[in-house]
Parts: structure tokens; C-alpha cells; sequence
């Protein structure tokens, strides 16, 4: 049911390994090299009874540059080959394999490891305006004042990456990533939010399917100054009036004495954490103090510096001065793409050391949707120090 709350909206205004950590040298090379750096992908396809993978490389081999694949039935043995028999020059080789891209991608293969068919808009990667409502992260030590406070709401932080869809009036629908850039959504998606009509809704890609957390167009209409608590509300009256809707499902939200109940069980099935949302805020693009995050487990998006001979790589995040200080190595699971120099990744950690590294990192997950200047040092918020043996 509902969280029935009535009130005015509410405006910002109302209310690794163990050592030392090294600075990098300047991108100088890293640009230099830009051009001419190794590429691979991993499609997947399922359809019917089959399930598919195609793997496609761009890799120096004997003075020049090559283009091999691999394929087959999703965790069998893959058959191999080259699309480039005799090395030649990055340009040529890159046109052979971004080519291949295209080819397998029409074909119904996607990067997704669902195998899930993606829509392909032409607006695909361009500017879409719409900005994503960015929670402010929050520690154990401020948890008690949101759990007490009635006016603050919860919601489950899920674990997938931050989308907006919309459905637009001649009935196309567009997914919106965290960097505000159209992005393909998968075509069952597209079919369950036509139902709805003109909308624009805020929730988290989970792969298959779409978890929403909030409602900000509707029907032509702004809701955007309006209390989150009727948004929500919104939303749910909406998808319930049209259910079932098989691929998106609406993030409850928890009040009152449940809210502790429910972190409890959260926190017990190692969830990632919870969103405190003011039931009278509107909506903020951009970071904001009106919807707080709390995560049971730390991570940092993480440059990566360089990959490691076995399936490892090292990672950095930039200091205040915008150096690049290496924080260690984490293994990347086999069942995992190896990230490309250069890209974002997220990394689970217990603790950095103080001037140091992660300590028990784990590989996440790459991070397409967050760009480079976000990876920072100041991110990290569980510090050890190595003179007292305590946490800053």
C-alpha cells in the first residue's frame, strides 16, 4: 500500500596489499597511446533455446594489429579464429573490428550478460538534459538520526546502475544513464513502459529488469516540485493499475519502526545498504541533501592503472591535486571482462590504509556510467591508521 503522508514539498533550503601509496606520473603517455590501444568485448545473445557468446579482440601481434573472436554456446569450450590473417596497421584493423561490432550487435547481440535483447535508438550516447538525483553518502555514526526521524523515508540502495526511461509522446522509450546520455534499454523494458504512457521514471537497470524508485514526468506533467512521498505514490498507483508489468517493479518504501526492522534484514542478507529520502523533498539534480545513502559495504570507483600478467589489475584513485596514487591490486573473477587501461571500476574494500591501500579488495564490476573525475581519494571513508591501529 501507499505511504499516505500529506505536506508542502520540501527545497535544499527549507531543511590491496599493505604501503605506501605512489603518485603517478601525468596521462602525457596515457593520451599518446590513446589511439592505439589493444580493444576487446564480450556479446552475449539468448533466444529461444540457445545461449551465446561472442568474444572479439584488437591486439598488437608482429608489428601490426590483428582482429581475432572466439564463440559459441555460453560455457562450452569456444571455437576460435582471426578476421586478420597477416598483421596491419591500428586504423585498418580497428574499422575490421569496430565492423564486427556492428554486425554481431544487429544481429541481437549485446554487451549485457543477460543476453537480453537491447532497443537501438539513434539518439543512442547523445545529451538528454535529464540529470539523476544523486543521494549524499552518509556513516554508522549519523544512521541513528534517520532511522528516529519520521521525516525521513527508506528505500533499498540497490546494486545495479542508475537509469532514467523515458517514454515520449510519438511512444518511443530511451534509457538515460548517470553521465545524462541516451543509452539502449532491452525491448522487453520498452513494451512494459509504453503501457504507461508520456513519463519519465527514475530506478536503478538491474539487467533484466528495471527496480523504480521515483516518478518525475507524467501524463505531461511535471512532478518534479512536488513532495517526494506523492511521487512515490504516484508511481505506484500507476504501475499497479496496469500490472502486471514483468519487468519493472517499484521500490517500496518503509517508515516508522519498520525502517530499523528492515535495514536489519537487509544488512543480514548482505544487501548493498539503504536511501533515507525526505518525504517532502522535491526532486534535485545532482547531489543532494535531501536523500541520504548508507552502503553496509565500502566501495570506490577506481581508475585502473595497468593490467597485472595473471587476472589482476592495479588501481589508483586521483588525490586533490589530480595525481593518480596507486591503492594496490585486485583480482578481476574469471567470469568477468578484464577492464581496458584507462577505464572505471568499482572495488569493494575493508579498510585503506592511512597513506596506503585497500585492504581485502574485490572486484565489482566495470563502471561505464561514471566518468573519470569522480574516481577520487576523497571517496573513501573507512581509514585506517597505521600508528594507533584505529580508524580515522
Amino acid at each position: 500500500m501507499p505511504v499516505k503522508h500529506e505536506g508542502r514539498a520540501l527545497s535544499r533550503s527549507s531543511g590491496g596489499r599493505r604501503g605506501e601509496a605512489n603518485p603517478i606520473p601525468s596521462q602525457s603517455n596515457e593520451k599518446k597511446d590513446e589511439m592505439t590501444q589493444s580493444k576487446n568485448v564480450t556479446l552475449y545473445c539468448r533466444e529461444g533455446g540457445s545461449n551465446k557468446v561472442y568474444q572479439i579482440s584488437l591486439q598488437a601481434r608482429d608489428g601490426g594489429w590483428v582482429v581475432d573472436f572466439a564463440n559459441g554456446a555460453r560455457g562450452k569450450a569456444l571455437r576460435t579464429g582471426t578476421k586478420i590473417a597477416t598483421p596491419v596497421a591500428y586504423e585498418e584493423a580497428a574499422r575490421v573490428y569496430d565492423k564486427l561490432v556492428r554486425e554481431k550487435t544487429a544481429k541481437g547481440y549485446t554487451s549485457s550478460e543477460t543476453g537480453v535483447a537491447y532497443t537501438n535508438t539513434e539518439h543512442e550516447q547523445r545529451a538528454s538534459g535529464q540529470q539523476p538525483q544523486l543521494p549524499t553518502p552518509i556513516d554508522e555514526s549519523e544512521l541513528e538520526r534517520y532511522l528516529l526521524d519520521d521525516l525521513w523515508l527508506m528505500q533499498e540502495k540497490r546494486d545495479g546502475e542508475n537509469r532514467q526511461v523515458q517514454v515520449c509522446c510519438d511512444g518511443a522509450v530511451r534509457g538515460i544513464n548517470r553521465k545524462s546520455l541516451f543509452v539502449d534499454i532491452p525491448v522487453a523494458w520498452a513494451q512494459d513502459f509504453r503501457r504507461l504512457g508520456p513519463c519519465l521514471v527514475a530506478g536503478e537497470d538491474m539487467g533484466e529488469g528495471f527496480e523504480a524508485f521515483d516518478l518525475l514526468e507524467f501524463a505531461g506533467q511535471d512532478l518534479r516540485a512536488m513532495p517526494f512521498i506523492k511521487r512515490h505514490n504516484l508511481l505506484l498507483e500507476k504501475s499497479a493499475a496496469l500490472a502486471p508489468l514483468p519487468t519493472l517493479r517499484v521500490l517500496a518504501v518503509h517508515q516508522g519502526p519498520a525502517k530499523r526492522a528492515q535495514l536489519e534484514a537487509l544488512r543480514a542478507r548482505h544487501a548493498e545498504g539503504v536511501v533515507f529520502k525526505h518525504r517532502d523533498g522535491v526532486f534535485e539534480p545532482g547531489r543532494s541533501d535531501l536523500q541520504v545513502k548508507f552502503k553496509f559495504v565500502e566501495s570506490a570507483t577506481c581508475i585502473v592503472v595497468r593490467r597485472n600478467q595473471q587476472r589482476s589489475v592495479t588501481v589508483g584513485l586521483l588525490d586533490d591535486a589530480g595525481s593518480l596514487r596507486e591503492l594496490g591490486n585486485v583480482t578481476v573473477p574469471a567470469n568477468a571482462q578484464m577492464p581496458q587501461q584507462g577505464t572505471l571500476v568499482e572495488v569493494q574494500y575493508l579498510y585503506r590504509y592511512e597513506d596506503g591501500c585497500f585492504e581485502q579488495p574485490v572486484f565489482l564490476r566495470q563502471r561505464p556510467d561514471i566518468d573519470r573525475d569522480a574516481a577520487k581519494i576523497s571517496q573513501i571513508r573507512r581509514v585506517k591508521r597505521k600508528s594507533v591501529g584505529g580508524f580515522a
